[in-house]
């Protein structure tokens, strides 16, 4: 389900729906998972009434909810991983790292959650799960801003198209390696 933004500043749920994305990929990655897509799960957004009933809509038998919270350089990242059917809680892990330090949190709740389901992750999917599409913060904040408009905008204007542009640009100036700040920013310019 779509992870909640517990920062002060409410300007950071993008950054709580990067984190979710980032997690989803990875699992996404396991070939023995059937992970839903966030665009089926962001109608749960706002505080989810009754989980057994959300997880027979979405045809799943664990959710996976959380929260991010981001204060300064500092983030933490709470999962929890439920039994649908019983809602009751199989795993929950609490992870504080600085944000120059989050990229190896998806990473290892991805490896978590495979764990707790009892999948085994061939070494195609272990590589799959670990990789980093960066590892500057700053072009990974950039990256981040930038989605979360284009999630949240259905038809934007030339402006917001600017303004996306302008962060996707920003990553890759700050990560000229960034390859899907590279693709995204390549996307943007052939809409535009």
């Amino acid at each position: 389900l779509p992870f909640e933004n517990l920062s002060a500043d409410q300007g950071n749920a993008y950054f709580a729906d990067g984190i979710q994305d980032e997690i989803l990929t990875r699992l996404a990655k396991i070939g023995a998972l059937k992970v839903i897509s966030r665009t089926s799960t962001q109608q749960y957004a706002a505080k989810p009434g009754n989980l057994p009933e959300i997880a027979r809509q979405l045809g799943v038998a664990t959710v996976l909810e959380g929260s991010v919270q981001k204060v300064g350089n500092a983030v933490r990242v709470t999962v929890q991983l439920i039994k649908a059917a019983t809602d009751e809680h199989l795993w929950a892990e609490t992870y504080d790292r600085k944000l120059d330090d989050i990229f190896g949190v998806e990473t290892e709740v991805a490896q978590a959650i495979a764990s707790e389901l009892q999948v085994k992750l061939s070494g195609g999917e272990q590589t799959a799960v670990a990789g980093r599409s960066t590892a500057n913060a700053a072009a990974y904040d950039a990256y981040l801003r930038a989605r979360a408009i284009e999630a949240h905008e259905s038809n934007p204007s030339t402006d917001i198209l600017r303004s996306v542009l302008a962060l996707y640009g920003d990553a890759v100036r700050l990560d000229p390696a960034f390859a899907l700040a590279w693709a995204r920013l390549a996307i943007v310019k052939s809409f535009m």
